[in-house]
């Protein structure tokens, strides 16, 4: 016994053998297993990355790790959520890499286990290319309107990403949501980068939002401005001269309507209590077809003067829409003339000749037979035929 006690090498060996167990007691927790009840495991933590974001990409987010967090039950309980797990990759470059799992905000005297230990993370180096940003739009103006081409400032935009994911760029897009507008506008509007299947989150857009005019309009085209009479002066009056102050207007509609459009037909006047001149300011209507007008009023100016009549004898007239196939006679008026009397200002009257007046007859489908039609008139201006109330022409249709 006295041997083993004074053999000084042995001595050594026990003393370090305690040292280390003692050390190991104080510095690791795991070396005393705990038990159920002051321990709580939390699975499927997903894992931030701390990286260089201007330099490089996160390719695919890492995977997910299990923590058991060890300390009292009351600790345990009030286990607060501001902890982080994380791996650093700051000082990596790209490529796939072995990191660490690092957890921080744990509350004092609670201790941890992460498995696994280490993840894998890759990064790749960002590159960027230059590319036109696209206009598209979503929804409509009002029929009639029109949009043109939008103006973006600036009209290209540097899109930076991993190498892999630059690749999957179709496009690069502003949305444009007109709802119905009818004038012209312009804002800010966010770029975004664009795959085949949509949106990329992944990329970077610099500059992120882009300055947007949209010109809406509405076609239009400028024509005469014609003023009618509805009813006209009382017995014995005459209109002699209606003019505008202005003459033609612009008309905003349908190219299809536009194409058309010669004459713009303005405001009808009402002259049956009207014995002499007057300056009327009326509202041009907007026709079946058009979408506004300017000027939206005319100022109208009418001249009005004593009437007088005149007579115009042997005036031919005119059958229209015969069928083919068919003929057609004239039994009355006889020779298929007709006289006319006029009445209106003396110098409208003054100018007017015998081809000024037309009567027309429409045989539009008529069958075989005889019939008797209404005579229509064709006059100039503020000329209305007298003495003659709805005349009417006797016509023999024949195969």
């Amino acid at each position: 016994m006295n041997n083993w006690v004074q053999n000084d090498m042995l001595l050594r060996v026990v003393s370090v053998a305690l040292a280390i167990m003692l050390w190991g007691s104080v510095t690791d927790a795991t070396f005393t297993a705990p038990t159920d009840g002051d321990r709580t495991q939390i699975r499927d933590i997903s894992v931030a990355v701390k990286y260089d974001k201007n330099r490089y990409e996160l390719v695919e987010q890492p995977q997910k790790v299990m923590l058991t967090l060890y300390g009292k039950d009351a600790q345990l309980e009030r286990f607060p959520s501001t902890y982080q797990v994380f791996v650093d990759a700051r000082n990596v470059g790209a490529g796939t890499h072995s990191l660490p799992v690092q957890v921080e905000g744990l509350p004092k005297g609670m201790t941890k286990q992460v498995e696994p230990k280490e993840i894998k993370v890759h990064l790749e180096e960002k590159v960027q290319k230059e590319m036109i940003v696209r206009a598209e739009f979503v929804g409509d103006v009002p029929d009639g309107f029109k949009v043109s081409q939008p103006i973006i400032n600036p009209s290209k935009v540097l899109v930076r990403g991993s190498e892999s994911t630059l690749e999957r760029v179709t496009s690069v897009k502003v949305m444009i949501h007109l709802n119905k507008q009818e004038q012209s506008f312009d804002k800010q509007l966010q770029v975004q980068a664009y795959g085949e299947s949509g949106v990329l989150r992944q990329v970077d857009v610099n500059p992120e939002t882009v300055h947007v005019q949209v010109p809406i309009n509405i076609p239009n085209k400028e024509v005469p401005l014609q003023v009618g009479v509805e009813k006209g002066p009382p017995p014995g009056y005459a209109v002699e001269e209606i003019t505008t102050n202005v003459n033609k207007v612009t008309v905003y509609g349908p190219e299809d309507y536009l194409e058309d459009l010669q004459v713009y037909s303005g405001p009808k006047l009402d002259l049956s209590n009207v014995k002499r001149d007057q300056t009327i300011l009326a509202p041009i209507p907007v026709q079946e077809g058009a979408i506004k007008v300017e000027p939206k009023q005319v100022e109208i100016y009418v001249k009005m003067v004593r009437a007088e009549t005149k007579t115009f004898k042997e005036i031919p007239i005119e059958l229209t829409g015969l069928r083919e196939g068919a003929t057609a006679e004239i039994i009355s008026p006889a020779g298929g003339k007709l006289n006319v009397t006029l009445s209106g200002s003396p110098a409208q009257l003054a100018k007017l000749n015998h081809t000024d007046i037309k009567t027309l007859v429409d045989v539009s489908n008529l069958p075989v037979g005889t019939h008797e039609v209404p005579i229509q008139f064709i006059l100039p201006s503020y000329v209305e035929v007298v003495g003659q109330p709805e005349p009417k022409a006797k016509i023999k249709i024949a195969e």
